[in-house]
């Protein structure tokens, strides 16, 4: 009898101390644990940056190559001229050399000017037209409301994949921008993320935001929109550093035909 009640008594004792660790466990193990994107922004925060056309307009973008191309939305640079301010996340300010803008997307490059031998953190690109899928998840990064929100996140999901604003009442002012193949996703955004990256889970940038009808919907052109582009982009501003000095008309002509082919101007 005495070494039941013994066996009884440790038991209870085991049962007791495992329900305390487990309760233990639970009760100090942070809720916002439970899902995270921490690593992820951590990763891709030193590739986007603040993009400022001094005196017109501001919004944002992201370094997609070591030797400082970033992409933003056409319509900050708006087909003319200017000075740009470039602000990475650690505070450095750069200028922009060259601006080109896709003629097909509302989506343009800037070139920003080097000290020689400098190398910039990038982001991977997401170019594969079913990299992301209606229902996951999505978080963007940028300048809402200006350089006072520099680098803010917000999540959400992919809420559409190719949604057309091309054919929505009283968005003809902007057809210009050929809104007809967006991704639609319920991050919260505002004026001043036009531009910036929208990565999906992988930390991979698959959109550039350029337009919105609430906080939480927001509008992206697919970066498999403009993927394959890429390439010329970076031979384009190779070809910046070069001056003609005699334009005869085979190289003219080869010029324009080049020009063509490329969708960028």
């Amino acid at each position: 009898m005495g070494k039941q009640r013994l066996s009884w008594i440790v038991t209870l004792c085991l049962t007791a101390a495992t329900v305390a660790m487990v309760a233990a466990w639970v009760y100090t193990k942070p809720a916002y644990q439970a899902f995270s994107i921490a690593e992820q922004v951590r990763s891709v925060r030193p590739a986007v940056v603040h993009v400022e056309k001094v005196g017109v307009c501001q919004g944002s973008g992201c370094i997609i190559s070591p030797d400082g191309i970033v992409f933003t939305a056409k319509h900050v640079t708006d087909g003319e001229g200017g000075t740009y301010k470039v602000t990475l996340d650690d505070g450095t300010v750069y200028g922009a050399k060259y601006a080109i803008e896709d003629t097909e997307n509302d989506v343009a490059f800037l070139k920003l000017d080097l000290p020689p031998g400098t190398k910039l953190p990038y982001v991977e690109l997401g170019g594969e037209s079913e990299v992301c899928r209606p229902g996951d998840g999505v978080f963007i990064m940028g300048s809402p409301l200006g350089s006072d929100n520099f680098n803010s996140v917000s999540f959400g999901i992919l809420s559409y994949s190719a949604r057309n604003l091309n054919t929505r009442p009283g968005w003809e002012q902007y057809d210009k921008y050929d809104w007809h193949v967006m991704m639609q996703t319920t991050s919260p955004a505002f004026p001043g993320n036009s531009g910036g990256p929208v990565f999906d889970m992988q930390g991979r940038a698959i959109g550039v935001l350029v337009a919105g009808q609430a906080e939480t919907l927001n509008f992206a052109v697919p970066v498999a929109r403009f993927y394959e582009t890429i390439d010329t982009v970076e031979m384009w501003f190779a070809l910046c550093r070069f001056d003609v000095v005699e334009d005869k008309p085979a190289v003219e002509e080869w010029y324009e035909a080049w020009n063509a082919t490329i969708r960028l101007r």
